[in-house]
């Protein structure tokens, strides 16, 4: 039994296997979430859970266990859900109204520093151009609503929880689910789900020092790294990687340690995390292991993660904290893409080369073309000798063609990110 409030009242539901879009519009008969893309794209299915914004066709229902599930039924009643409604009709702002109750729910639980366009980044309206949409939210004065403090049940110790995955190795592990979901067709029954968020364990959900480097838990939601202070002072690539992770729906289940289990070759995370020389650490019932996280991903959709094992966070080295840092992924539009390709790039002082660097989505897992980067330390910093560097790496990568590009696109354009990180980071050396 899987135990949480909608609207604030207390409800039950008998059994997982479906998603939080199923179990409000097929037992609750709330409608007003509407089921789009089923993949995170539209922003049509979003409510808010303790507070925050997020998809309900990828929350699968086991996680929501002591959650606060709120959707436009009961929102649209209260005074900002209300005035939010009023102004967008005012405006002309709805037409067909498929979108409506999506947007009103992101707007409501928008981060405060966020715009319009930050907040409906994950929504997506195909009648009115957004014009007035924009106009409209942008004259309430309606303040984002005070995220809930979650009470979900954190009923199992770390020994405990591990013990568990030991001994059944046919559990899945589950935090945010937003990749996990889409791959599986939303057909969760076959899964037997664990929920991550049952394991009382804080240094999980913390950005914290270790000595002299920097953790990240595995649980670190990717909404939180972007606004996360200690995060913008010493990991800026993390923050910047965070802003082009989904849309702040996604990015408020979506955690760091999902993305990189995920091991896509086109996954944001992992070119950053590698670019700054960062260890994984790795948990299991009978001991704990670190290793380099270049090392950890062996290839598309593989990694060296053991059954019983969980990832529990990431070690990024001191002498890569606080240093010049670059990101940029090309994709076929500002937000909600998926990388055509992305380079990482960091200034480490101790290295020969003076840098650090991988590249994502060219090749099956990130590239840090160690041909290239010797000959980066083998000569001086000037132009031609970082052009002939980033011609060699060219010869390293392995871009494919597919829907999103070609092998040829993705090539030009690396080698000229390669160049520009160069420059830029050497830059702050002169």
């Amino acid at each position: 039994m899987i135990t949480f409030q909608i609207n604030g009242a207390p409800v039950q539901v008998p059994h997982g296997g479906r998603t939080l879009l199923q179990v409000l519009r097929d037992d609750f008969h709330l409608n007003g979430a509407k089921s789009g893309c089923g993949e995170g794209e539209c922003g049509a299915c979003t409510v808010l859970v303790d507070g925050r914004p997020v998809c309900s066709c990828l929350q699968a229902v086991e996680t929501l266990e002591g959650a606060t599930v709120t959707t436009i039924e009961e929102l649209a009643q209260a005074p900002d859900g209300s005035e939010i409604c009023a102004g967008l009709a005012r405006a002309g702002a709805v037409q067909c109204g498929f979108c409506t109750p999506g947007i009103v729910m992101a707007w409501a639980g928008r981060h405060p520093d966020d715009t319009p366009d930050d907040a409906l980044e994950g929504n997506l309206c195909r009648c009115t151009g957004y014009v007035k949409i924009r106009a409209a939210l942008e004259k309430t004065g309606c303040q984002p609503r005070k995220k809930d403090c979650p009470s979900r049940r954190a009923d199992l110790s770390m020994t405990e929880g591990l013990a568990r995955l030991a001994q059944e190795p046919d559990l899945v592990p589950i935090a945010g689910g937003t990749d996990l979901v889409v791959r599986a067709g939303h057909d969760l029954d076959q899964l037997r789900l664990f929920p991550l968020d049952r394991l009382d364990a804080p240094e999980l959900h913390q950005v914290f020092r270790e000595g002299g480097n920097l953790v990240i838990g595995a649980l670190m939601r990717w909404q939180d790294l972007l606004h996360h202070p200690v995060i913008a002072r010493h990991v800026p690539i993390i923050r910047d990687v965070a802003h082009g992770v989904g849309s702040p729906q996604v990015r408020n289940a979506a955690t760091i340690g999902g993305n990189i289990a995920t091991a896509s070759p086109a996954g944001d995370g992992l070119p950053a995390l590698v670019a700054l020389q960062a260890r994984i650490k790795l948990i299991h019932r009978d001991g704990s292991r670190e290793m380099p996280v270049h090392e950890f991903v062996t290839g598309a959709g593989r990694t060296q993660r053991a059954p019983g094992e969980l990832i529990s966070g990431f070690v990024i080295p001191e002498k890569c904290l606080a240093q010049p840092q670059r990101f940029t992924k090309v994709g076929p539009r500002r937000a909600q893409a998926i990388s055509k390709l992305s380079l990482a790039t960091v200034m480490v002082p101790e290295d020969p080369a003076g840098v650090s660097f991988a590249f994502g989505a060219v090749g099956p897992v990130p590239m840090t073309c160690p041909e290239a980067h010797r000959l980066l330390a083998a000569g001086t910093q000037d132009a031609e000798h970082i052009r002939s560097a980033a011609e060699l790496a060219m010869s390293e990568i392995a871009p494919i063609d597919d829907m999103r590009s070609t092998a040829a696109y993705r090539r030009r354009v690396a080698r000229n990110l390669l160049i520009r990180h160069c420059h830029e980071i050497f830059s702050h050396d002169r």
